[in-house]
Parts: C-alpha cells; structure tokens; sequence
C-alpha cells in the first residue's frame, strides 16, 4: 500500500448498495424463518414433515 493511497471506508467502498444488500441478507435468513415458525399451518406442516421422517433426530423427537 503506497503511503499517498487513502483508505476507503466501508460505506465509500461498497456504496449504496451494501446496506440494501445486508438489509435483504437478513430479511431472508432470519426475519422470514422466524416469521413462518408463528404461522399455525407451517407448523403442522413442519411436524407431519418430522414424522415422516425414516430416521430419529436427537433433540427433535
């Protein structure tokens, strides 16, 4: 790194479209997962999904 060079901070080297990017990031794998746990149908679909299953999850079931 030359000693002229000027260091970019984060908001500068990713411009705009960092902050829409981490926004949608955590949209999709944490808000939207949460949300659906809440949802009374994806619950039952997610337990008849469990028993279906041909093999025994610890913790699970």
């Amino acid at each position: 790194m030359n000693r002229g060079e000027k260091k970019e901070n984060l908001i500068q080297r990713f411009g705009k479209w960092g902050p829409i990017i981490a926004f949608v990031w955590v949209g999709s794998h944490v808000v939207v997962p949460l949300v659906l746990l809440r949802i009374p149908v994806f619950q039952k679909y997610l337990i008849s999904f469990l028993n279906k299953m041909p093999f025994e999850i610890p913790g699970i079931g």
